[in-house]
Protein backbone atom coordinates (compact mmCIF):
# COMPACT_ATOMS: atom_id res chain seq x y z
CA UNK A 1 0.00 0.00 0.00
CA UNK A 2 1.52 2.84 -1.27
CA UNK A 3 0.63 6.11 1.41
CA UNK A 4 -0.13 9.45 -0.56
CA UNK A 5 -1.44 13.18 -0.14
CA UNK A 6 -4.67 14.63 -1.82
CA UNK A 7 -2.84 15.09 -5.25
CA UNK A 8 -1.78 11.22 -4.86
CA UNK A 9 1.65 11.97 -4.76
CA UNK A 10 3.91 10.10 -2.66
CA UNK A 11 4.19 11.68 0.93
CA UNK A 12 7.66 12.10 2.67
CA UNK A 13 9.02 8.88 4.22
CA UNK A 14 9.67 10.87 7.55
CA UNK A 15 5.26 11.69 7.14
CA UNK A 16 4.73 7.77 6.43
CA UNK A 17 7.12 6.64 9.37
CA UNK A 18 4.82 8.88 11.85
CA UNK A 19 1.59 8.23 10.11
CA UNK A 20 1.89 4.40 10.61
CA UNK A 21 2.91 4.86 14.31
CA UNK A 22 -0.27 7.27 14.87
CA UNK A 23 -2.27 3.70 12.77
CA UNK A 24 -0.28 1.68 15.26
CA UNK A 25 -1.10 3.66 18.46
CA UNK A 26 -4.96 3.47 17.63
CA UNK A 27 -4.58 -0.15 16.91
CA UNK A 28 -3.57 -0.63 20.08
CA UNK A 29 -6.51 1.73 21.49
CA UNK A 30 -8.58 -0.91 18.96
CA UNK A 31 -7.64 -3.97 20.57
CA UNK A 32 -7.96 -2.57 24.40
CA UNK A 33 -11.79 -1.53 23.34
CA UNK A 34 -11.20 2.08 23.35
CA UNK A 35 -12.08 2.32 20.19
CA UNK A 36 -13.20 0.93 16.98
CA UNK A 37 -11.90 0.71 13.77
CA UNK A 38 -14.78 1.01 10.55
CA UNK A 39 -14.72 0.79 7.21
CA UNK A 40 -17.20 2.55 4.41
CA UNK A 41 -17.33 1.18 0.93
CA UNK A 42 -18.08 3.74 -1.75
CA UNK A 43 -18.19 4.58 -5.33
CA UNK A 44 -15.34 7.52 -6.54
CA UNK A 45 -18.44 9.68 -8.64
CA UNK A 46 -20.92 9.52 -5.30
CA UNK A 47 -18.73 11.46 -3.03
CA UNK A 48 -17.69 14.24 -5.79
CA UNK A 49 -21.52 14.32 -6.36
CA UNK A 50 -21.98 15.53 -2.76
CA UNK A 51 -19.03 17.66 -2.61
CA UNK A 52 -19.71 19.51 -5.91
CA UNK A 53 -22.75 22.22 -6.09
CA UNK A 54 -24.81 21.57 -8.84
CA UNK A 55 -22.87 18.54 -9.98
CA UNK A 56 -20.37 20.94 -11.21
CA UNK A 57 -16.93 18.88 -11.44
CA UNK A 58 -13.90 19.45 -9.00
CA UNK A 59 -10.79 17.98 -9.46
CA UNK A 60 -9.90 14.49 -8.09
CA UNK A 61 -7.73 16.38 -5.23
CA UNK A 62 -10.41 18.48 -4.32
CA UNK A 63 -12.46 15.97 -3.61
CA UNK A 64 -10.66 14.42 -0.98
CA UNK A 65 -9.74 17.79 0.50
CA UNK A 66 -13.26 18.34 1.06
CA UNK A 67 -13.64 14.95 2.04
CA UNK A 68 -11.27 15.27 4.51
CA UNK A 69 -13.06 19.23 5.48
CA UNK A 70 -16.74 17.88 5.34
CA UNK A 71 -16.53 14.28 6.10
CA UNK A 72 -19.39 12.44 4.45
CA UNK A 73 -22.51 12.60 5.72
CA UNK A 74 -25.87 10.65 5.83
CA UNK A 75 -28.44 11.08 2.91
CA UNK A 76 -30.76 12.89 5.16
CA UNK A 77 -28.18 15.73 4.86
CA UNK A 78 -27.97 15.21 1.07
CA UNK A 79 -31.11 14.14 -1.01
CA UNK A 80 -33.56 14.07 2.04
CA UNK A 81 -35.82 17.07 1.15
CA UNK A 82 -39.58 17.34 2.44
CA UNK A 83 -42.37 18.27 0.60
CA UNK A 84 -45.33 20.39 1.59
CA UNK A 85 -46.61 17.10 3.63
CA UNK A 86 -43.97 15.64 5.12
CA UNK A 87 -44.42 15.99 8.87
CA UNK A 88 -41.90 13.11 10.35
CA UNK A 89 -38.38 13.02 10.47
CA UNK A 90 -37.61 16.77 9.29
CA UNK A 91 -34.88 16.90 12.29
CA UNK A 92 -32.05 14.43 13.70
CA UNK A 93 -33.29 14.87 16.92
CA UNK A 94 -37.15 14.59 15.91
CA UNK A 95 -38.90 12.14 17.99
CA UNK A 96 -42.77 13.62 17.27
CA UNK A 97 -45.92 11.37 17.44
CA UNK A 98 -45.37 11.86 13.42
CA UNK A 99 -42.14 10.47 13.36
CA UNK A 100 -42.73 7.11 15.74
CA UNK A 101 -45.91 6.61 13.75
CA UNK A 102 -44.13 6.78 10.87
CA UNK A 103 -41.09 4.28 12.32
CA UNK A 104 -44.12 2.11 13.32
CA UNK A 105 -46.05 1.65 10.31
CA UNK A 106 -42.76 1.13 8.35
CA UNK A 107 -41.28 -1.19 10.37
CA UNK A 108 -44.87 -3.17 10.28
CA UNK A 109 -44.58 -2.81 6.04
CA UNK A 110 -40.77 -4.03 5.87
CA UNK A 111 -42.05 -7.00 7.88
CA UNK A 112 -43.92 -7.70 4.94
CA UNK A 113 -42.07 -7.19 2.47
CA UNK A 114 -40.75 -9.89 0.17
CA UNK A 115 -37.52 -8.52 -0.50
CA UNK A 116 -36.24 -9.02 2.95
CA UNK A 117 -38.90 -12.13 3.86
CA UNK A 118 -36.24 -14.61 4.39
CA UNK A 119 -33.45 -12.01 6.53
CA UNK A 120 -36.71 -10.54 8.58
CA UNK A 121 -37.95 -14.90 9.95
CA UNK A 122 -34.28 -15.78 10.54
CA UNK A 123 -33.52 -12.19 12.61
CA UNK A 124 -36.77 -10.96 14.50
CA UNK A 125 -38.90 -13.08 17.00
CA UNK A 126 -42.35 -13.89 16.79
CA UNK A 127 -43.01 -11.55 19.13
CA UNK A 128 -41.46 -8.58 17.58
CA UNK A 129 -43.24 -9.11 14.24
CA UNK A 130 -46.68 -9.55 16.03
CA UNK A 131 -46.26 -6.32 17.57
CA UNK A 132 -45.67 -4.15 14.58
CA UNK A 133 -48.34 -6.51 12.30
CA UNK A 134 -51.11 -5.60 15.09
CA UNK A 135 -52.07 -1.98 14.20
CA UNK A 136 -53.99 -1.72 17.26
CA UNK A 137 -50.10 -1.65 19.10
CA UNK A 138 -49.90 1.58 17.44
CA UNK A 139 -51.21 3.53 20.58
CA UNK A 140 -48.80 1.18 22.93
CA UNK A 141 -45.09 2.18 20.88
CA UNK A 142 -45.97 5.69 20.94
CA UNK A 143 -47.04 5.67 24.86
CA UNK A 144 -44.48 4.02 26.23
CA UNK A 145 -41.57 5.96 24.37
CA UNK A 146 -43.33 9.02 25.53
CA UNK A 147 -42.87 8.05 28.74
CA UNK A 148 -39.09 7.64 28.54
CA UNK A 149 -37.05 9.11 31.38
CA UNK A 150 -35.82 11.81 29.67
CA UNK A 151 -35.63 13.70 26.32
CA UNK A 152 -32.49 11.49 25.81
CA UNK A 153 -33.85 7.98 26.09
CA UNK A 154 -36.67 9.10 24.27
CA UNK A 155 -33.97 9.73 21.22
CA UNK A 156 -32.21 6.37 21.81
CA UNK A 157 -35.37 4.47 21.47
CA UNK A 158 -35.94 6.27 18.72
CA UNK A 159 -32.54 5.50 16.93
CA UNK A 160 -32.79 1.69 18.13
CA UNK A 161 -36.04 1.55 15.54
CA UNK A 162 -34.22 3.73 12.83
CA UNK A 163 -31.30 1.35 13.01
CA UNK A 164 -33.70 -1.54 11.93
CA UNK A 165 -34.79 0.17 9.40
CA UNK A 166 -31.94 1.67 7.82
CA UNK A 167 -30.10 -1.78 7.74
CA UNK A 168 -33.21 -2.98 6.13
CA UNK A 169 -32.16 -0.78 3.28
CA UNK A 170 -35.07 -0.22 0.69
CA UNK A 171 -37.27 -1.68 2.27
CA UNK A 172 -36.58 0.33 5.20
CA UNK A 173 -35.54 3.27 5.11
CA UNK A 174 -33.20 5.48 2.14
CA UNK A 175 -33.19 9.12 1.59
CA UNK A 176 -34.94 9.49 5.26
CA UNK A 177 -31.92 8.16 6.54
CA UNK A 178 -29.79 9.81 9.12
CA UNK A 179 -27.24 7.12 9.53
CA UNK A 180 -23.84 6.35 7.57
CA UNK A 181 -23.59 2.44 7.17
CA UNK A 182 -20.23 1.15 7.79
CA UNK A 183 -18.84 -2.04 9.22
CA UNK A 184 -16.06 -3.37 11.26
CA UNK A 185 -15.26 -5.72 8.50
CA UNK A 186 -13.28 -4.87 5.52
CA UNK A 187 -13.70 -7.37 3.57
CA UNK A 188 -17.92 -6.29 3.16
CA UNK A 189 -16.87 -2.70 2.76
CA UNK A 190 -14.61 -3.42 -0.01
CA UNK A 191 -17.38 -5.58 -1.47
CA UNK A 192 -19.74 -2.12 -1.18
CA UNK A 193 -17.40 -0.53 -3.13
CA UNK A 194 -17.88 -2.43 -6.24
CA UNK A 195 -20.52 -0.71 -8.54
CA UNK A 196 -21.90 -3.65 -10.84
CA UNK A 197 -19.65 -5.33 -12.18
CA UNK A 198 -16.79 -2.52 -12.28
CA UNK A 199 -14.34 -2.14 -9.91
CA UNK A 200 -13.10 0.99 -11.30
CA UNK A 201 -13.23 4.02 -8.90
CA UNK A 202 -13.89 1.92 -5.56
CA UNK A 203 -12.81 3.75 -2.59
CA UNK A 204 -13.03 2.84 1.16
CA UNK A 205 -12.94 4.85 4.16
CA UNK A 206 -11.17 4.05 7.04
CA UNK A 207 -12.58 5.58 9.90
CA UNK A 208 -12.84 5.35 14.07
CA UNK A 209 -14.98 5.98 16.89
CA UNK A 210 -14.14 6.23 20.80
CA UNK A 211 -16.09 5.04 23.96
CA UNK A 212 -18.45 5.43 24.72
CA UNK A 213 -19.47 4.23 20.99
CA UNK A 214 -22.99 4.46 22.23
CA UNK A 215 -22.64 8.27 21.37
CA UNK A 216 -21.37 8.08 18.13
CA UNK A 217 -22.83 5.48 16.37
CA UNK A 218 -25.76 2.39 16.85
CA UNK A 219 -24.89 -1.22 17.09
CA UNK A 220 -26.78 -3.31 19.67
CA UNK A 221 -24.33 -6.09 19.17
CA UNK A 222 -21.38 -3.67 19.88
CA UNK A 223 -22.50 -1.45 22.91
CA UNK A 224 -26.45 -2.91 23.85
CA UNK A 225 -26.95 0.83 25.04
CA UNK A 226 -29.67 1.76 23.14
CA UNK A 227 -31.17 -1.97 23.26
CA UNK A 228 -31.35 -1.79 27.14
CA UNK A 229 -33.52 1.47 27.18
CA UNK A 230 -35.77 -0.17 24.93
CA UNK A 231 -36.29 -3.52 26.91
CA UNK A 232 -36.59 -1.12 29.94
CA UNK A 233 -39.72 0.62 28.29
CA UNK A 234 -40.96 -2.92 27.74
CA UNK A 235 -41.10 -2.66 23.63
CA UNK A 236 -39.92 -5.93 21.63
CA UNK A 237 -36.60 -5.95 20.09
CA UNK A 238 -34.86 -7.52 17.48
CA UNK A 239 -31.72 -9.91 17.12
CA UNK A 240 -29.03 -7.58 18.20
CA UNK A 241 -27.15 -7.91 14.93
CA UNK A 242 -29.90 -6.98 12.76
CA UNK A 243 -31.06 -8.06 9.35
CA UNK A 244 -28.14 -8.71 8.29
CA UNK A 245 -25.49 -10.35 10.51
CA UNK A 246 -22.74 -10.82 8.17
CA UNK A 247 -22.61 -7.26 7.16
CA UNK A 248 -21.58 -7.00 10.72
CA UNK A 249 -22.91 -3.35 10.32
CA UNK A 250 -22.55 -0.05 12.55
CA UNK A 251 -24.37 2.72 11.90
CA UNK A 252 -22.85 6.43 12.50
CA UNK A 253 -25.05 9.11 13.78
CA UNK A 254 -25.10 12.08 10.75
CA UNK A 255 -22.03 11.83 9.52
CA UNK A 256 -18.57 10.15 8.86
CA UNK A 257 -17.20 13.41 10.48
CA UNK A 258 -13.54 14.48 9.04
CA UNK A 259 -11.47 14.45 12.68
CA UNK A 260 -12.70 10.61 12.75
CA UNK A 261 -11.35 9.93 9.29
CA UNK A 262 -8.03 8.11 9.28
CA UNK A 263 -7.70 8.03 5.32
CA UNK A 264 -9.45 7.32 2.42
CA UNK A 265 -8.25 4.38 0.35
CA UNK A 266 -7.96 3.86 -3.58
CA UNK A 267 -9.13 -0.08 -3.72
CA UNK A 268 -8.05 -0.76 -7.07
CA UNK A 269 -4.90 1.93 -7.17
CA UNK A 270 -3.33 0.09 -4.01
CA UNK A 271 -2.95 3.74 -2.64
CA UNK A 272 -3.91 5.15 0.63
CA UNK A 273 -4.72 8.68 1.29
CA UNK A 274 -3.72 10.05 4.63
CA UNK A 275 -6.43 12.66 6.02
CA UNK A 276 -4.68 15.82 5.19
CA UNK A 277 -5.46 17.76 8.90
CA UNK A 278 -2.58 15.15 10.25
CA UNK A 279 0.55 16.74 9.20
CA UNK A 280 -1.74 20.15 10.45
CA UNK A 281 -2.34 22.25 13.84
CA UNK A 282 0.51 20.08 15.77
CA UNK A 283 -2.12 16.78 15.29
CA UNK A 284 1.22 14.53 14.69
CA UNK A 285 2.57 15.69 18.09
CA UNK A 286 -0.58 14.51 20.15
CA UNK A 287 -1.80 10.37 19.30
CA UNK A 288 -3.74 10.22 22.49
CA UNK A 289 -5.93 13.48 21.66
CA UNK A 290 -6.62 11.75 18.14
CA UNK A 291 -7.90 8.78 19.53
CA UNK A 292 -10.37 10.35 22.23
CA UNK A 293 -11.46 13.49 19.94
CA UNK A 294 -9.99 12.97 16.41
CA UNK A 295 -8.24 15.28 14.50
CA UNK A 296 -8.06 19.14 15.44
CA UNK A 297 -9.35 21.01 12.21
CA UNK A 298 -9.75 24.50 11.38
CA UNK A 299 -13.19 24.70 10.34
CA UNK A 300 -13.91 28.56 10.70
CA UNK A 301 -14.86 29.35 7.00
CA UNK A 302 -17.12 25.75 7.18
CA UNK A 303 -20.60 27.96 7.08
CA UNK A 304 -19.40 29.68 3.66
CA UNK A 305 -17.50 26.34 2.25
CA UNK A 306 -20.26 24.28 2.60
CA UNK A 307 -22.67 26.09 -0.38
CA UNK A 308 -19.73 24.72 -2.75
CA UNK A 309 -20.90 21.48 -2.19
CA UNK A 310 -24.29 19.19 -2.48
CA UNK A 311 -25.53 18.89 0.72
CA UNK A 312 -28.73 20.50 1.42
CA UNK A 313 -27.93 20.34 5.64
CA UNK A 314 -24.89 20.11 8.05
CA UNK A 315 -25.16 18.74 11.24
CA UNK A 316 -22.96 18.73 14.07
CA UNK A 317 -21.54 17.06 17.70
CA UNK A 318 -20.31 17.57 20.94
CA UNK A 319 -18.75 13.83 21.32
CA UNK A 320 -21.03 13.28 23.80
CA UNK A 321 -23.81 12.49 22.48
CA UNK A 322 -26.11 15.33 21.74
CA UNK A 323 -26.34 16.30 17.79
CA UNK A 324 -27.35 19.31 15.45
CA UNK A 325 -28.80 19.93 12.41
CA UNK A 326 -28.95 23.11 10.19
CA UNK A 327 -30.28 23.43 6.48
CA UNK A 328 -27.78 24.98 4.07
Amino acid sequence: MEYVDNNLQPISEELRRCFLSLKSFLSEQDKAGRLLFLFRGEEQRNIRRRLSSGGLGIDTNEVFERAFYFGDKARHFSVDTFDAERNFLTGINDCCDETLSFIYRRIGESLEDPRILRQVNQNTSREFRDFFLNQYNHYEFLQKINQSYTSETKLKARDYFLYYLHVAGSAGLRKETMFVSTTTDRRIARGFSKVGNRNNSRVMFHYFIPQPFHVHAIAPWVADHHQRIVNALRLPTYKSTGLFPKQREVSVKGALFPHFILGIELVDERKFIINSNFNMYGNRENFESISRQGFFIDQSDFHNRIFDTGYIRWGQTDLAGNFESNDV
